[in-house]
């Protein structure tokens, strides 16, 4: 069982000197996901106008503008954003002037002038930005060009700008991937590269392909988990939580035999109940409830009214990414109507022979799925 999540909205911004045709080629593959496109397109930007001041900046004031109506017309403070070229300096030079009062969750830059020496860690330490593709093209003069005007021409364009689609950014983060493709500065949005696109934005909402997987192995650590506590598998639940819209939510679908609908909308905050905690520490936490009385960090009350009644304990396992080095979700085993002597003997050790048992069983297959995931990225790919 699962509830379905509000679609994203998802914001592509063209170039100068185009009419961008790609972003209605786009459009299709966004759509299969679930996602919501809203394209714009601010018609032909000449050079000149790119390199005067004035116009310039009365362009991303009116991008500026455009985002701030559609997140109130939207009613999410989060949209996600493929942008090209100039399109990806409206897109930043709109995000830093509006200092949080809107954010963007993934965010796709090709052919970028973005400048390299971007403060990432800033905007994703102030959740400005959940996570980034930097899409580059090793022949991109068109960026090398925009750079120039930057350093050499500053004195009359008043320009900062980067060539981040050529060269990578400088700083490293887990949440800023970086991919590129031979070749010059068009050739950063082909066809071939939409599917993996709406893929990395859809995330965590997961592709049929992986979240095939996914349900598989739940089902599979669900008859281990109740064979290791002696107790029945119709006691045992399985979930995966992750990081969305600026909380911890359980992702849709990835479950099993969950079926209590209030538990699907609980937003959980870092630090939080055992799964907040897990996320928070990257260690593994075990809660009980005895009585009306949850031990350990508890939720707030709103959250705990969300709960199975019948829920009596909780194992929260961190699922940590072996390619960014960061807890990217939570893996919690849950159990309904009673406690499991054996998991009260383990309350307080995480290395006990069940943790140890059920991490190493199933923990790398959940951080290969959520890697491949959260890239966009096909197990295929990822495997090869």
């Amino acid at each position: 069982m699962s509830l379905a999540l509000k679609p994203k909205v998802v914001v592509t911004i063209h170039g100068i000197q185009t009419q961008g045709t790609w972003q209605k080629q786009i459009t299709p593959y966004l759509a299969k996901y679930g996602l919501v496109p809203y394209h714009i397109d601010f018609g032909w930007f000449s050079v000149l106008k790119f390199l005067i001041p004035f116009t310039r900046e009365r362009q991303v004031e009116l991008i500026r503008d455009e985002l701030r109506d559609l997140v109130d017309r939207s009613g999410t403070s989060r949209i996600s954003m493929i942008a090209h070229s100039f399109g990806t300096f409206l897109a930043m030079e709109a995000l830093t002037r509006e200092n949080g009062n809107f954010t963007y969750d993934r965010l796709v830059l090709t052919g970028s002038i973005v400048p390299r020496d971007f403060d990432w860690k800033n905007a994703f330490d102030h959740r400005w930005v959940t996570a980034v593709r930097n899409e580059r093209a090793t022949r991109d003069w068109v960026v090398s060009l925009a750079y120039f005007a930057s350093k050499k021409l500053h004195w009359i364009t008043r320009l900062k700008a980067g060539d981040s689609g050529r060269q990578k950014f400088d700083q490293e983060q887990p949440q800023l991937l970086d991919d590129f493709v031979v070749g010059h500065h068009s050739e950063t949005h082909n066809r071939l590269k939409f599917e993996q696109w709406a893929r990395f934005i859809a995330y965590p909402v997961f592709p049929e392909d992986i979240l095939e997987k996914i349900r598989a192995e739940m089902s599979a650590l669900q008859i281990t988990a109740a064979q290791l506590l002696d107790e029945s598998p119709d006691n045992i639940r399985v979930n995966l939580v992750a990081p969305m819209g600026g909380a911890l939510r359980l992702v849709p679908d990835a479950n099993a035999n969950m079926t209590y609908a209030p538990e699907f909308t609980m937003k959980i905050e870092l630090g939080h109940g055992g799964t907040g905690s897990a996320f928070e520490t990257g260690n593994v936490y075990i809660v009980v409830k005895r009585g009306d009385t949850w031990s350990g960090n508890s939720l707030p009350g709103t959250e705990l009214e969300k709960l199975n009644p019948a829920l009596k304990w909780v194992i929260s396992i961190p699922v940590k990414s072996k390619l960014r080095e960061i807890t990217v979700g939570v893996i919690n085993i849950d159990g309904l109507n009673n406690h499991p002597p054996k998991l009260l003997d383990a309350i307080g050790q995480s290395n006990s022979a069940m943790i140890l048992a059920l991490q190493f069983s199933f923990i790398p297959k959940f951080q290969q799925y959520l890697d491949a995931a959260f890239r966009g990225e096909r197990l295929t790919q990822m495997e090869g």
